[in-house]
């Protein structure tokens, strides 16, 4: 039988109501994700930005507390210039030191945890269809 889900199309976190400001300092500053504007992503209150093939979206709201388990997971390029920019923005930097990746989690400003994964090999930042899984 085929599978018919094929990729995640995009994240939603919860941010406090009039907080998109303080949003996209974060998002698009220090994380320096590309925010999506335009028609398709008018939608009162939600902020879309580009995560290659996927999109994380933060949606204002009224919200109460977050799981402690629950995080967006990341991977990126050169997890120290970030783990530095994100440092001197203010945010602390939870070091979690694996064996084949190197990762650290932050929280947004709004309490969302985010994991932050840098491969061991560059070369391992692809898609995910591109590996070969047996199933």
């Amino acid at each position: 039988m085929p599978n018919n889900v094929r990729a995640v199309d995009h994240v939603q976190l919860p941010i406090p109501l009039g907080a998109s400001s303080k949003a996209r300092s974060f998002y698009a500053e220090v994380l320096e994700l590309q925010e999506l504007r335009g028609p398709a992503f008018e939608r009162p209150g939600t902020l879309h930005f580009s995560l290659g093939w996927q999109r994380l979206d933060l949606t204002e709201g009224h919200y109460i507390g977050i799981a402690p388990q629950a995080h967006l997971a990341l991977q990126v390029i050169d997890l120290e210039r970030l783990a530095l920019r994100l440092h001197r923005a203010g945010h602390l930097v939870d070091d979690a030191p694996l064996l084949a990746e190197h990762r650290f989690y932050v929280e947004d400003p709004f309490g969302n945890r985010l994991e932050l994964i840098e491969p061991a090999l560059a070369s391992s930042l692809q898609p995910l269809a591109s590996f070969n899984v047996a199933v």
